[in-house]
Formats: structure tokens, sequence, C-alpha cells
């Protein structure tokens, strides 16, 4: 017995230790992301807000920029996405991004309701009438759903999908 009882301390006191890091993060999924997205009501936005934005003056050096890999400028970081249009966040207002063609027409333009993650996003059209709404998980995985709660797009990094797993777009933000 204590030949046992030696062999089992033995085993305990040089067996290697394994433990899991535990991040803090939580792992949503579709169902998740919608529910927590349609828990509170929609905020309507008032078309004077937008009115300024509804054509990019900066078309022209935004596309420059993206053109040559540059997406943070002085005031602004860009996105350019494989249907042509392009994204823009002004640093000084955060809580929006401004989506707009290659000729610079506001396509649509969202707001978040937090700068931390996780985040409710909505999209606007740019009458100011509501076009989806998502949920924000983190810079690299974001829910979007149709006003009635169908899911639309899964973003998981730089790609969007479709609810069948189907790629829809891709997006190229550079460092």
């Amino acid at each position: 017995m204590k030949k046992f009882l030696l062999i089992f301390l033995s085993l305990m006191i040089f067996q290697p230790a394994f433990s899991k890091i535990i991040t803090g993060e939580i792992e949503y999924n579709a169902e998740d992301a919608k529910n927590a997205v349609f828990s509170s009501p929609f905020q309507p936005i008032s078309f004077n807000n937008i009115q300024h934005k509804l054509i990019d003056s900066n078309n022209s050096e935004n596309l420059n920029s993206l053109y040559l890999g540059i997406t943070k400028l002085k005031d602004r970081k860009l996105a350019r996405f494989s249907d042509g249009s392009y994204g823009i966040q002004y640093y000084d207002d955060p809580m929006y991004s401004w989506y707009y063609s290659q000729n610079g027409r506001l396509i649509n333009f969202t707001q978040k309701d937090s700068l931390s993650y996780p985040c409710k996003i909505t999209k606007y059209k740019p009458d100011g009438s509501i076009a989806n709404t998502g949920y924000r998980i983190s810079d690299k995985e974001s829910f979007i759903f149709s006003s009635e709660g169908k899911l639309i797009a899964h973003w998981k990094n730089n790609t969007c999908y479709d609810e069948s797993g189907n790629i829809i777009m891709t997006r190229k933000i550079t460092e």
C-alpha cells in the first residue's frame, strides 16, 4: 500500500499541469445575436443629420487612397469592398460609418449604439429609413438581420456569408 501511495504521489507531483486561459470572450450564434438586436426598439434618425453626407466630397481622394492601399487618413479611415463600394468612418464621429458607390453617392450608413463590443448597429438608407440591423461581436465578426429578423449575412474576418454559408462579398482593410 505504501508503494502504491508513493507512486501515486510521484505521478501527481511530476505530472505536467495543463490549463486553459480564459479570455472573457463570449461566443454568439445567429439566434443569440438576433435576440440581442431585437431586445430594444430602433431609434429613428433625422434626415437633417445626414443631408450633408449624401455626396462624398472627398470621393477622388478616397478612391485614390484606396487604390494605393492607404486606409488611414488624417481625419478618417477607409474600407474597400469587392463590389466597388467603399466605407468611411470619421475619427471625430466614430458612432457612424458612411458607405458610398464609386461615384461618391451615399448608398447607406450605419449607427452603432456603443463604441465597445458587442454592439447593436442599425443600417439606414439615404432617406433615413431603416434598411437592416445587426450585432457586432468584435472587429472581426458581426451578424446582419432584416427588420423582420431574418439573417441576411454573417461577417467573419473579411468575408461575408449568407445563412447557407455562401460567400456574398469580401472587404479589404489594411493596417
